[in-house]
């Protein structure tokens, strides 16, 4: 491995756990939201919507990971969120750059992720369930959720909608310069690498059989949640591209994100209200 981290052999629930996620997997490469940015067919709204709905998810990505290091018991693990912490902080930076790129302004990134905007229902589900499985989750599931599945996946993701990039160049308000591509080009190298030594730190903490079946949850959970928050956030942005675009058509691209931001505090627990909306994922 690149980084210096030995990987062992993996046992057989390894292949269980690979297959069963597969499916999950395959359609987040598969999604509409993938297939409309690999190809170019997404607007520009569209892709500042997501770019901007996600950072707040993305600048809490390396505390979800911090939360994590507290359960570390061996140097191997330790050393390799040290090392991974280190990394998604910088990544935070990059995605500001990719959104300043498609034209977004940093401070209104840096408004929604710190609360003073709300983010969609869907993208707040993801936040809050890797904040949750990271502080309240055993470590094996902590890292299946977010390093393996959430990781691992941005990985493929990256590899299959990087080329898409191109095609903003000359559209306009875009400007496709170096920086523009570094988040994406940086998760296309090394999202290759992190996930497979996230599985060995699994397959470290969960050799009971039913942390395993636990385990498996946590990814396809993650894997869940990050299809509907990518598929959302662009579609709360959608409009019609023609230049005579009439104010109902605007109007219906923010009532849809009115929809999901305005959300009446319910008469119930918030625990009880969190285990129905993730049971409904499933």
């Amino acid at each position: 491995m690149g980084m210096g981290y030995e990987l062992s052999p993996h046992p057989q629930w390894v292949e269980s756990l690979q297959e069963f996620i597969k499916p999950y997997w395959d359609e987040l490469l598969n999604s509409e939201w993938a297939e409309a940015v690999s190809s170019g067919r997404m607007t520009v709204p569209e892709m500042r919507g997501w770019i901007l709905q996600l950072y707040p998810f993305i600048h809490a990505f390396p505390k979800f990971l911090a939360e994590a290091l507290i359960k570390v018991e061996d140097e191997y693990a330790r050393s390799y969120f040290i090392d991974n912490i280190r990394v998604e902080k910088a990544h935070a930076e990059h995605w500001i750059w990719m959104g300043q790129g498609f034209g977004l302004d940093k401070q209104e990134m840096l408004d929604v992720a710190e609360g003073n905007k709300q983010v969609l229902r869907d993208v707040q589900s993801l936040t809050d369930w890797l904040w949750y499985i990271n502080t309240k989750g055993s470590l094996a599931e902590a890292v299946a959720a977010t390093s393996f599945a959430i990781e691992g996946v941005t990985g493929d993701l990256s590899r299959r909608i990087l080329p898409g990039f191109e095609s903003y160049r000359d559209r306009e308000g875009v400007d496709m310069g170096p920086k523009t591509y570094k988040w994406m080009r940086e998760h296309a190298k090394y999202d290759d690498e992190h996930p497979k030594i996230a599985l060995e730190v699994v397959k470290r903490y969960a050799g009971a059989e039913r942390m395993q079946a636990r385990v498996m949850m946590a990814a396809k959970r993650s894997l869940q949640l990050l299809n509907l928050a990518l598929h959302t956030s662009y579609k709360a942005y959608a409009a019609t591209q023609d230049d005579g675009q009439v104010e109902g058509d605007r109007r219906s691209s923010a009532d849809r994100r009115q929809q999901q931001l305005a959300l009446a505090f319910p008469d119930r627990r918030f625990g009880d209200r969190r285990g129905r909306a993730l049971q409904a994922v499933a």
